[in-house]
């Protein structure tokens, strides 16, 4: 929008950004906010001289008018804080947290459920336009989850001197806290008696507190022999639901050889052998504790025949190994599939493609890659998964297939 409010400021020297927005530095403007983005901030224009520059707002709401302050100058945008609410969105909430404001946990508690679940599904449909805009697809309607606190199964945190909790935003600063809404109510009444147990530390130490697979409360810190099955799903509700229609979508395909990649402990694996009693599959994960644990519950199944469980990172496994030709399953971490991987994967051309994303920027990303190598797939299954309420974060299930 053009905006009649800025402070008029002098022109100072470039800096090494070379972006020439330096005297924007500190003014004050009058934005409407447009939506939310990756990473959880609102995103705001302003007009500055011939240029409409994007600025990202922590803390706005979609649809609300607010005077801000830049705070930060970057090459191809701005940075910016509320000094003012001039129009509050429909949307906005006091935030349930008491440690909202300055915690790095949550991104979106200000805002309501439905308009988090709205925004992450702008936020991936955008992406896709942005990406792939010459491909038809239907946004299923999101699986939100049940629980909107309370939900998360682990939590990672953070331990200074005698201060224990989550960053600040933006920051290597602790917050300290008591409590934590996200987490499940076990695993929040268990921090203060963490925080009186640990002995202060001078330099910055990290703790997992989750709920294990006997259902009991334990904490350790982060790189300690303990942490080598905590890579889980930390929705268990949402989690369930996600495998669920994973395999909706798999059983009518009946592969007989299926090859699944970034397997972890297991978590659509051994729900596949159960219910696809014909299919050999072919699981890869890099974790040698996630694979041995594979291999004793597999031994317990009694189902050695049909699974082969390798430990190896993807790019290798790909190298030196056939891929299936009827499905190959990818769940890959945040920062999606490597070239290699999927040069690989377009090789093999299997009939049908099930992508599980947690990060959907590398999702648009290895989809423009797989459908410009391979027009003949269509998206047949499109779906968000809304794993971590109060945050940017989520899900997302893709099957494509020819």
């Amino acid at each position: 929008m053009k905006n009649n409010n800025s402070k008029t400021h002098k022109n100072v020297n470039t800096d090494k950004r070379g972006s020439g927005l330096e005297s924007l530095l500190h003014s004050e403007h009058i934005v409407d906010v447009e939506k939310l983005v990756v990473g959880g901030d609102a995103l705001a224009r302003i007009q500055y001289q011939d240029k409409s520059l994007v600025v990202f707002i922590p803390l706005a709401a979609p649809n609300e008018k607010v005077k801000i302050k830049i705070t930060h100058v970057e090459k191809n945008h701005l940075n910016g804080e509320i000094i003012e609410i001039l129009s509050a969105s429909s949307s906005r909430r006091p935030p349930p947290c008491q440690y909202f404001t300055a915690c790095g946990g949550c991104s979106w508690q200000h805002i309501t459920e439905a308009e988090q679940v709205l925004q992450k599904e702008l936020i991936l449909t955008d992406l896709l336009k942005k990406f792939i805009p010459e491909h038809q697809y239907s946004l299923l309607p999101t699986v939100n989850s049940p629980k909107c606190f309370n939900y998360r199964n682990r939590i990672q945190l953070k331990q200074l001197g005698s201060e224990i909790g989550y960053f600040k935003k933006g920051s290597h600063q602790i917050v300290d806290i008591n409590s934590c809404l996200i987490a499940e109510d076990d695993i929040s009444t268990k921090i203060p008696e963490l925080k009186k147990n640990l002995r202060p530390s001078k330099e910055i130490r990290k703790f997992e507190i989750r709920i294990n697979h006997l259902n009991q409360i334990e904490h350790y810190p982060i790189g300690e022999d303990g942490e080598g099955l905590s890579f889980s799903q930390v929705n268990n509700q949402v989690n369930e639901q996600l495998v669920n229609t994973t395999l909706d979508l798999i059983k009518p395909l009946n592969p007989q050889f299926l090859t699944e990649l970034y397997a972890g402990a297991g978590n659509f694996t051994f729900p596949l052998l159960r219910e696809l009693t014909h299919t050999q599959i072919e699981s890869v994960e890099m974790n040698p504790k996630l694979t041995a644990f594979s291999t004793k519950k597999l031994t317990e199944m009694k189902l050695q025949k049909r699974l082969f469980a390798f430990t190896s990172d993807c790019e290798s496994f790909v190298s030196r190994r056939d891929l299936s030709n009827d499905l190959i399953l990818l769940d890959p971490p945040r920062s999606g599939c490597s070239d290699i991987v999927l040069s690989k994967v377009i090789e093999a051309s299997p009939n049908c493609l099930v992508y599980i994303s947690c990060h959907p920027v590398f999702l648009a990303r290895d989809l423009k890659k797989i459908l410009t190598s391979c027009p003949e797939y269509k998206i047949s299954h499109l779906q968000i998964f809304d794993m971590f309420p109060q945050t940017d974060h989520f899900e997302t299930l893709v099957l494509l297939s020819k």
